[in-house]
């Protein structure tokens, strides 16, 4: 026993005096001159609550032009319960101060952020007068478990100096339900900083790990089963290099909409079920249902499908939870990508093997995604109908056509009146509101003629309704 508290503690010991060696003066030396504070006043809205708050995160120069990497989870307005809701929560960056670590200010312009990894994107305004030194990420060779780790993080505004150092080591290299880094020593707080291996080198950021139970809930891509929802638990890693220089060389921008959208609702082959059918095969997607219209649709994918390969590679999805992995590769694919499918057909008493291939259509925008229009007359802010309301509801795409309430202000016309947010708005005082701009002239036109009481019509709770909103211009 001695013997073995020995090797323990010699062990240990090593450990930390490698940790000990780790050469974060000459880290800093070049840190400095792109980490940067990232200041924001965000504007979160939802339904009749508005409100403001600030955040402060660490940020990365990865551009000569300016542009800045941060931690965008705070401005992410893919929140799945709010979208599953049919009301996303909206989250607009009012404005971005960038503050570098020589206590040089710089206004920012919002790009966007990225769905997957949750990396916030913004370009510094300086006219292209000044040439900033970027980070420069490199690709590090097999990480082994229990090899040490670097990073700076943001400390307090009221401290100097701005950034402190932080250790942690590798704790796992996560097969599934995708190649991830494991870390062990960071927190969340840390999000977004550069990670260091024990040689220096830029190797990526510390990111999360998304639980796949908890992910995909975007009803404009596909549907998952809320059945299997487990408890979120973070998994702090290395974003890496691969992943993060794609970023930076094609950054995401609000209102762009790239991902590739397939147009099927789907669930698990799961063990159980191929046993029954007879299928023998590591997983799949079961096609529930196609959507009209849809890529799938005109590549003639049937409800009932199996889809068991991708572009020559098996799809392993036997688990429920695992079903956002299959709509990631969709995705990410993006718009008119050709993907070869291999589909198992029952029919007639006998399994047949289908080879097809589908152009993915352009994705459905989320709410969040979707263009809106406020009036301030009626202290009221409507969007566009998007899939997911047609989806969320049941509705005939080509029957019901109007805009959808999105924000009513508390003391309002529109909200004493009765108008509610999730209101799909068919007429306005007669006038058609079958798109934002429609809807705009409706405004206009009513407050041309200031009539004292306006009469919305409005789709609600599967039924019809007139409100007879009162004004005082």
């Amino acid at each position: 026993m001695k013997t073995i508290i020995a090797t323990i503690l010699l062990i240990l010991t090593a450990g930390l005096a490698a940790a000990q060696d780790f050469n974060f003066s000459h880290i800093y030396d070049r840190a400095v001159n792109y980490t940067v504070s990232v200041n924001l006043v965000i504007e979160i809205s939802f339904g009749v609550q508005t409100t403001e708050v600030k955040s402060r995160s660490i940020g990365s120069i990865v551009g000569a032009d300016g542009l800045i990497m941060f931690d965008g989870s705070t401005i992410d307005s893919d929140d799945p319960f709010s979208v599953m809701a049919g009301m996303g929560v909206s989250a607009e960056p009012k404005s971005i101060e960038i503050i570098t670590m020589d206590g040089t200010r710089y206004p920012a312009e919002y790009l966007g952020v990225d769905r997957y990894t949750k990396l916030g994107f913004c370009r510094i305004m300086s006219n292209g007068n000044i040439n900033f030194e970027p980070v420069k990420f490199k690709k590090p060779g097999d990480l082994k478990v229990g090899q040490w780790l670097g990073l700076y993080l943001l400390l307090p505004e009221y401290v100097t100096p701005k950034i402190g150092a932080d250790i942690g080591l590798v704790s796992a290299v996560i097969e599934e339900p995708e190649e991830f880094v494991l870390t062990m020593g960071f927190n969340e707080l840390e999000i977004a900083s550069v990670i260091y291996d024990y040689a220096g080198n830029p190797i990526g950021v510390l990111g999360n790990l998304d639980n796949p139970a908890l992910s995909g809930f975007d009803a404009s891509r596909m549907r998952e089963s809320f059945s299997q929802l487990e408890d979120y638990i973070p998994l702090l890693g290395i974003l890496d290099a691969d992943r993060l220089n794609k970023l930076i060389a094609d950054p995401p921008k609000r209102g762009k909409i790239d991902r590739g959208w397939l147009g099927i609702y789907l669930q698990a082959l799961t063990d159980d079920i191929a046993e029954f059918w007879g299928i023998d095969s590591g997983g799949g997607i079961i096609v529930n249902d196609v959507i009209d219209d849809s890529p799938a649709d005109i590549a003639g994918i049937e409800t009932g499908d199996i889809i068991v390969g991708l572009s020559g590679m098996p799809i392993e999805i036997n688990k429920e939870e695992n079903i956002p992995i299959f709509q990631k590769q969709i995705s990410e694919l993006g718009v008119d990508a050709e993907v070869d499918f291999t589909i198992l057909r029952r029919q007639d008493g006998r399994l047949d093997t289908l080879e097809t291939t589908v152009m993915l259509a352009r994705a459905p925008i989320s709410p969040a995604e979707a263009p809106d229009y406020e009036d301030t007359n009626f202290d009221i802010k409507v969007r566009e109908m998007v899939f997911a309301d047609y989806d969320l509801f049941n509705l005939d795409r080509h029957a019901i056509k109007g805009v959808v309430v999105k924000e009513v202000e508390s003391g309002g016309w529109c909200a004493v009146g009765g108008i509610q947010p999730l209101d799909i708005i068919l007429s306005i005082d007669g006038e058609k509101t079958e798109s934002i701009e429609l809807a705009q002239k409706a405004f206009r036109l009513v407050a041309e003629k200031k009539k004292t009481e306006v009469i919305f019509f409005v789709w609600r709770d599967n039924k019809n309704l007139f409100i007879n909103v009162k004004t005082d211009w």
